[in-house]
Formats: structure tokens, sequence, C-alpha cells
């Protein structure tokens, strides 16, 4: 039995479509299963949100691998990212070693540490933390699954440079700070699901991924390159990163641009494996132009 968080979202998605088509049984840890769709008839289903302070009774009986998927790029109305990254990491990975599960599989992001400027980033890293923490003290077995920026049509990244085409100019960073090298959203499912199909590491060796795909791009090249594809391409007119934080501050609502997803676009989610970690689980990495065409 695998238990999946985050099966409602982009990727999650994918790695339940992946799972049970390999014949698991899947557990859902879910805050609203009907957004599972007709795919919840065919899984178990338990309701968690990440503010909860307990898991579901039960929850953990007969799960044999955690894969965590859950965990915002930002504040939502009922916590800080910070709470629904880290604390909400640590109570699932202690809860699954005093279970006995025997491979916690938790997904982190490309440049993950402490000494970046994106939140989103600083918060995974405490999060693959505290989840090491747990599975040393609980003696389980964890892999920390690193993907840069994860791209697929109609998704976060895909939708802002589709929205800002409308514009008759686009803005970019004046300075072409930042570096990323763009994952198609069906080569991260399909690493995650070999990673669980097979061996897990060893307990006090966690096993590390980075999942990176074979083009580099710069946070002032990454809107122009993405509009290529899934939008009319724009003139840009280049701004310093003050102003586009100040912009994306007098629209920051949901669904529109968040100043916590900018600050991603400043660090550096490039890796230094390029793509030998996709390669080495059996994926050829998708270019751009054919992750977003898919």
């Amino acid at each position: 039995m695998i238990l999946l968080t985050g099966a409602t979202g982009a990727t999650g998605r994918r790695v339940l479509e992946r799972l049970l088509g390999r014949g698991y049984d899947v557990r859902c840890l879910v805050r609203n299963p009907a957004r599972l769709g007709t795919r919840r008839v065919d899984v178990q289903l338990a309701l968690w949100n990440l503010t909860d302070n307990r898991l579901p009774g039960g929850v953990l009986r007969g799960v044999d691998t955690v894969i965590h998927l859950a965990g915002p790029l930002h504040d939502q109305p009922t916590a800080n990212l910070e709470e629904l990254n880290v604390t909400a990491s640590w109570r699932l990975a202690d809860a699954a070693a005093r279970a006995g599960v025997g491979h916690f599989v938790t997904v982190s992001a490309l440049g993950a540490g402490h000494a970046v400027s994106a939140r989103f980033l600083r918060a995974k890293a405490d999060a693959e933390r505290v989840v090491i923490g747990a599975g040393a003290s609980g003696s389980m077995p964890v892999s920390i699954v690193r993907p840069s920026l994860v791209l697929a049509r109609g998704q976060r990244w895909a939708a802002w440079a589709h929205a800002l085409s409308i514009l008759p100019i686009a803005p970019v960073p004046t300075r072409p700070i930042g570096l990323s090298r763009p994952v198609a959203v069906s080569d991260v499912a399909d690493a995650i699901v070999e990673i669980c199909a097979r061996d897990a590491p060893a307990v006090d060796a966690p096993a590390r991924f980075q999942l990176a795909g074979p083009e580099t791009f710069t946070a002032r090249e990454l809107l122009p390159a993405l509009q290529t594809v899934v939008a009319r391409r724009r003139r840009t007119v280049a701004l310093p990163m003050s102003w586009l934080n100040v912009a994306a501050a007098a629209l920051e609502r949901p669904g529109a641009a968040n100043r916590d997803e900018l600050a991603l676009l400043a660090c550096d989610m490039s890796g230094n494996r390029g793509t030998h970690d996709l390669e080495a689980l059996g994926i050829a990495p998708r270019t751009m132009m054919e992750a977003l065409s898919a």
C-alpha cells in the first residue's frame, strides 16, 4: 500500500495515474476527495489538511511507502508556507516512522537551502531536515526528490506566460539573475514512481535525486522561452526586481502573481548534476517544447 499526499495537484495526478497503472494499491490523503474526479473510486481515501495536528486514525495501517507531494509555494489563508511545508512534513514523517513505514519519499525543490532569498526554498530545506530526522529516529529510509521548475501546460509558470502575452510588452528582470532547468511534470511523475519501485536506501544514507531538464534558463530568458511555446511572443521590457516585486504585491491574490513565487526565479534552481539523475532512472528528459506540447 502506498500513501500519497498532493494527489490532486499537477504532479500528484500524474503520479496517481502511474501508480494505479502499475497495479499499486493507493491511499490518498486529501483535503477534498471530489478533486480526484473519477479516480476517487479507485483509491482508498483519508481526509487530511496540512494544518491538522493529527493524522486520521489508521491511515498508515498497511502502508509500505509514503509519497509526500503536498506543499504549496506560498502562504494560504489557513497557514503560512513554513507551517504547510515544514510542520506538516514533520507530522507525517514522524507518524510514518513510528508506524514502521519502509520508505518515505518527499518532494522538495532544487535550490533548497537556508542561504537563499526565497522563503519556499528555505522552507523546503527545513522540511528535508525534519523528514530525515524522523527517518533516522525511527529507522525509516528516506528519499529526497528535488525537481527544478516543474512544467505542465496550464500549470503555474505556463499560465503566467500566457497571461502576460495579453500585454503589448512583457516585463523581465533587468539582470540575468536566477538559473533553472525546467523539467516536464511527466518526467517528475515517472521518476517518483520509479524511485518507489526500486529498493529503499539505507536508513543512515538518505537518497537524493535532482530532477532537471536539458535546457538552462536565466529568469530573464525564461518568460520569452515560455511564451514561444504556450502563447504569443511579446517584446520585453527590463525592470529591476524591486519594481517587479511591487507589481506582484499589487496583484497578489489567489491565482495571480505572487512575490514568493517571483523570488524563486531569482534563485539558482539548476542543480549540479544536469539530467544525470533522470537518465539513471531510465527517463529521457523532455525539453520545454516537449513538456508543454504534451
